[in-house]
């Protein structure tokens, strides 16, 4: 396995290497609506860290890892499953997919990616049950016990098939008290989060010692967001692909700062996925392929030319663009033609150039590149 300070030129002669497979082109490949942006988390993900929780308690018996793991504390907060028990070894044999090339390991068929962190990576198999790998050691990383519904953009919320609510990270530390349901869909993360019934009706709730500010606009909703305890608003992305924001509960000096920001939560525009949030600021595809950055103190979206202004793209952040085409590029210069990252087509991502998983178009199955410190790039085989 290629260790994280191997080369770019050299990851990029290996994509040579093995050869482009053939590539679906003209398909328009979004993420489905379980997880908004899919879930998946793009390029770079930020986000506070919460508060560490230093339980012993045993692990959940629904994931099992037989490769040695690092115990590491929460690290949520970046943006769409019960899981069967996978193992993490093994995957950089596949001669037949890959042709012996490492850092290329191809792991079991999935349907849609997210991650909490930048050490651990989820999935929806097609039978839909999440599968985790990477850093969830953790005694309160609770992989959901059955079939999935919904998955938000960052894994934090899981609606079930009977329409109850999930934590992925149930940490005690930080307890909240969810609504019953039945849901089709939950967005959010501590402190506060929303979910939306099957006749469109929102519920929100929010931890103890914070306060409401503002109340969802109705639905539908195609998606909600993974507003984290660090952002001042949450937003959700309409039926009719229109966006919207609204303020999410804080408490202390935190309540001020975000009540200084005028934006009215309007964001002009047709969307299509909802890529990442963070504090004052919210990055989403738009129906053109382009991605679009909206911040409180801007009434514009503002574009960002160097990478994606001509559009075509799925999803996109950080320097890496996911094409219509399941092309998967790596902009190193930020202009430009893209590098491909693998070779063949993809329907979505999670990562970076020097490290992620992507599904693959042919077989759905999840091919993972370059080197993690906690297993999260060397994904589970049957």
């Amino acid at each position: 396995m290629l260790r994280t300070t191997a080369s770019l030129p050299l990851a990029l002669a290996l994509v040579a290497c093995a050869g482009p497979d053939v590539a679906v082109s003209g398909a328009r490949t979004t993420s489905e609506a379980s997880s908004g942006s899919t879930s998946t988390t793009t390029g770079t993900t930020e986000g506070a860290s919460s508060p560490t929780d230093d339980s012993t308690e045993p692990a959940p018996t629904t994931v099992e890892l037989t490769s040695e793991t690092t115990s590491h504390d929460d690290t949520s907060g970046s943006t769409s499953t019960t899981s069967t028990t996978s193992t993490t070894e093994g995957t950089s044999e596949d001669t037949t997919e890959t042709g012996g090339e490492e850092p290329f390991r191809v792991g079991i068929a999935l349907k849609s990616l997210c991650s909490p962190d930048l050490i651990s990576v989820c999935g929806v198999t097609l039978d839909d049950r999440m599968v985790c790998w990477g850093s969830i050691d953790s005694p309160y990383y609770k992989v959901p016990p059955g079939k999935v519904k919904a998955v938000s953009p960052q894994c934090f919320m899981v609606v079930l098939e009977n329409g109850e609510l999930h934590r992925l990270g149930d940490y005690p530390s930080k307890p909240l008290t969810l609504p019953p349901g039945p849901f089709e869909l939950a967005g959010g993360d501590y402190p506060y989060g929303c979910a939306m019934a099957a006749n469109n009706e929102m519920t929100c709730w929010v931890a103890e010692g914070y306060s409401m500010i503002e109340d969802p606009p109705p639905g539908p909703y195609l998606s909600l967001d993974d507003a984290r305890e660090s952002n001042c608003q949450m937003c959700g992305l309409h039926d009719d692909g229109s966006l919207v924001c609204w303020k999410k509960p804080v408490a202390g000096d935190w309540n001020a700062s975000c009540n200084a920001f005028e934006w009215n939560g309007d964001a002009p525009g047709t969307y299509a996925k909802i890529m990442e949030s963070i504090f004052d600021s919210i990055q989403v595809m738009n129906d053109a392929g382009q991605l679009v950055s909206f911040a409180p103190s801007h009434d514009e979206p503002i574009y960002i030319p160097q990478l994606f202004a001509a559009g075509g793209f799925a999803e996109a952040g950080a320097l890496l663009g996911l094409k219509q085409s399941g092309e998967l590029l790596f902009y190193e210069k930020g202009m430009g033609d893209g590098v491909p990252v693998l070779p063949g087509a993809y329907t979505t991502y999670f990562g970076n150039q020097h490290g992620g998983c992507a599904i693959r178009q042919a077989d759905s199955r999840v091919v993972c590149w370059g080197a993690g410190d906690y297993g999260q790039f060397d994904p589970p085989t049957e």
